[in-house]
């Protein structure tokens, strides 16, 4: 089965801590790829930095924002979208704290 590129672009405080705007993953799996999955692909790259800024005790932090075809991602375990396009682009956004 072939694979399938995702086109990730980070916004904020994550492209600071991946130190690059896009990033591209090959998922294998393209008949299980959800945009959960996503997440942790990165997470899995990128390290314990990244994902102590996604997750939080309970799960992934409410500030972090999925967006994909110019939309909110509300299901994190829906696919990413059945294509002919190999590649899938979303974006994540993980809001900066204030105090």
């Amino acid at each position: 089965m072939p694979t399938l590129t995702v086109r990730v672009e980070l916004i904020g405080v994550v492209r600071d801590l991946v130190k690059d705007r896009i990033v591209e993953l090959s998922m294998t799996d393209r008949e299980g790829a959800s945009y959960r999955k996503v997440i942790e692909e990165l997470v899995e790259r990128f390290g314990p930095a990244l994902r102590d800024r996604l997750y939080g005790p309970t799960g992934l932090l409410s500030i972090v924002k999925v967006y994909a075809g110019g939309s909110l991602v509300t299901d994190l375990d829906q696919l990413l979208p059945a294509t002919d396009d190999p590649v899938v682009r979303i974006i994540v956004f993980a809001a900066a704290g204030g105090g």
